[in-house]
């Protein structure tokens, strides 16, 4: 009887492993690198982490020129910070956040005039996880080339998320 009620289990649940994502985007919302002509790349950046405690500190790339960046699909996007994404050569905007452990910042976004053969890094500075009592209020993002390591875009200041409100109710207990 076990087998028998398995073996009417088993296409069940496998029928339901190979249902699509619903929450994937459509393919015209997703970033298509170029083909054809001058390109140049651009990617993130990871700093290793110094100690155990504390997690690797990365700014990456969310989206370019409004199309997100293609990703695997439980994977976070500062996942992706290695990733090199070739672009046209002109003016591109890019979409950029910064994650370190369990904090992170709000989107930001660059923008930039690529040109051909030139491959583009994002940099950053942070006091977010410096310190055991850091403000934890920015992260500075700019983008440089990589060759020479001059910044190629003014920088962005970019922060955490307002934590969220407590509100509190008083419990009266009558006896």
């Amino acid at each position: 009887m076990k087998y028998y009620v398995l073996a009417c289990a088993l296409p069940l649940l496998t029928g339901c492993m190979s249902m699509k994502n619903v929450n994937e985007l459509p393919p015209e919302l997703i970033y298509q690198p170029p083909t054809t002509g001058s390109t140049a790349t651009i990617m993130g950046r990871m700093e290793p982490r110094h100690t155990v405690l504390v997690g690797d500190r990365i700014a990456y790339i969310i989206d370019i020129d409004g199309k997100r960046v293609p990703k695997a699909r439980k994977e976070d996007y500062s996942a992706t910070w290695d990733n090199v994404y070739p672009l046209t050569t002109g003016e591109h905007t890019v979409t950029v956040s910064y994650r370190m452990a369990g904090h992170y910042t709000r989107p930001a976004k660059i923008s930039f005039t690529a040109e051909a053969n030139k491959n583009y890094q994002l940099d950053f500075v942070t006091d977010i996880g410096t310190a055991w009592f850091s403000g934890d209020s920015y992260a500075d993002i700019w983008i440089k080339d990589k060759a020479t390591g001059k910044a190629v875009t003014e920088v962005v200041r970019t922060a955490p998320p307002p934590a969220p409100q407590t509100i509190s109710y008083p419990i009266i207990i009558n006896n």
